[in-house]
């Protein structure tokens, strides 16, 4: 009995032991995991406040490109390396480093579009966002957002912003911002275009197409293919490739205007310029429609065209764009730097159903195209407006830019 009693103490022993040599090593190895998931935790926020940091610098200094090296911050240490990358792109490296814990980021940032915008202007003129108003994609002003309406009041499906803030036309208005709103964002268009000249005339084997004080007449075939002339749609004329025509995707009419229509296969940028104060040039004319071989609505599409003016985007009064029944269709994203997208005489001409654009529009004005009796639309177009949505992450060749970055990727 005595035996068994001591060997069963003895047992009892050996197994507390082992129980509390196992506690112990559990709770020593729960206090380490602890510790290295903090110090990798805090080396992570460390790296993270570098980045936020490169990207602050960056949007308010766009040229800066000092990096930081070994900067104290938290108790850890972090390094920001820039680097230039192709097409106007920027990354920064960085790594940073917390009681031995090292930890590595990655950001790319690029150069703003003003394409991203489904709408854009300088000037509102006062006129009012209302009831029956919906705008999909991104939005902004550098005037004062004006709202009417409240029963549900305008909608904005993207991110909205304006310089000037908000002027309610009642105090009952009430927009509805989906995708949330900022004021104070001062975004100002480009007031000089003239590097889209150079772009145009940059030398082969990656040149674009230029031509000089003469009128271009451009009919898109839907098959990739573009048929231009000189002077008038009855010149002789030029059919070839898009990506012969312009081989990095820009044309630019210098001291001219462009006349345009058809169906547009593949991706182009056009640009025109004003020469002379008073020679009236710089000015895209819709002279029919100009719809996407491959509509982004239906289906997959890499098709793409952006259209710039040193002036203005009219849609001309003519029989091609005055048929009720069909309306002018444009797909595009449309910068005018001086002016803005306008009918030719809008508040003389017939009925014309309605402007449907597929993209977006960035101008310094709100033109109108067409005039109200009783509500109802008694000369010109309705607008049907619709943002493609391919360009929140793409835009067409060489569009103007913003002059400010924003963050492309963000790789840890």
């Amino acid at each position: 009995m005595g035996r068994s009693s001591l060997l069963m103490v003895m047992g009892f022993n050996i197994v507390f032991a082992i129980m509390g040599f196992n506690l112990s090593k559990t709770a020593t190895d729960a206090y380490d995991n602890y510790v290295s998931y903090y110090n990798r935790s805090v080396a992570r926020h460390i790296a993270s406040s570098a980045a936020n940091m490169a990207a602050s610098a960056i949007t308010f200094t766009p040229n800066w490109r000092d990096g930081y090296s070994n900067i104290s911050f938290g108790g850890g240490t972090f390094t920001c390396t820039m680097s230039d990358l192709d097409s106007g792109r920027i990354k920064a490296t960085i790594t940073s480093n917390y009681y031995g814990v090292a930890y590595a980021s990655e950001i790319t940032l690029g150069l703003s579009k003003f394409s991203k915008f489904a709408y854009y202007s300088m000037n509102e003129g006062g006129i009012y966002f209302a009831n029956t108003d919906s705008v999909f994609g991104p939005i902004h002003t550098q005037d004062k957002l004006y709202i009417s309406g409240s029963t549900p009041g305008p909608t904005f499906m993207g991110k909205a912003t304006s310089k000037l803030g908000i002027q309610k036309q009642t105090p009952s208005a009430k927009p509805n911002f989906l995708g949330g709103y900022q004021s104070g964002v001062d975004i100002a268009l480009p007031t000089d275009l003239s590097n889209m000249r150079g772009i145009a005339k940059t030398a082969a084997p990656n040149n674009g197409k230029y031509f000089s004080k003469q009128n271009i007449f451009m009919e898109f075939k839907g098959d990739g293919t573009v048929t231009w002339r000189v002077g008038s749609w009855t010149a002789s004329a030029t059919t070839e490739l898009i990506s012969t025509f312009a081989p990095n995707g820009v044309m630019v009419a210098d001291s001219a205007n462009i006349h345009v229509k058809g169906v547009m296969k593949g991706q182009l940028t056009i640009t025109a310029l004003r020469g002379a104060v008073g020679s009236g040039t710089g000015k895209v004319r819709f002279d029919s429609s100009v719809v996407y071989k491959d509509n982004p609505l239906a289906g997959p599409s890499t098709d793409m065209l952006g259209i710039v003016a040193d002036d203005s985007l009219i849609i001309a009064d003519n029989a091609n764009n005055n048929d009720p029944s069909k309306g002018v269709n444009i797909h595009a994203t449309m910068l005018s730097k001086d002016q803005g997208l306008g009918a030719e005489h809008h508040s003389t001409r017939p009925i014309a159903g309605a402007l449907t654009l597929l993209g977006g529009i960035q101008q310094k004005n709100r033109n109108a195209v067409g005039t109200l009796s009783g509500g109802s639309i008694n000369h010109g177009f309705r607008k049907n407006y619709r943002y493609d949505d391919r360009l929140l992450v793409t835009s067409p060749p060489s569009y103007p830019n913003t002059g400010a970055y924003e963050v492309l990727s963000w790789f840890e």
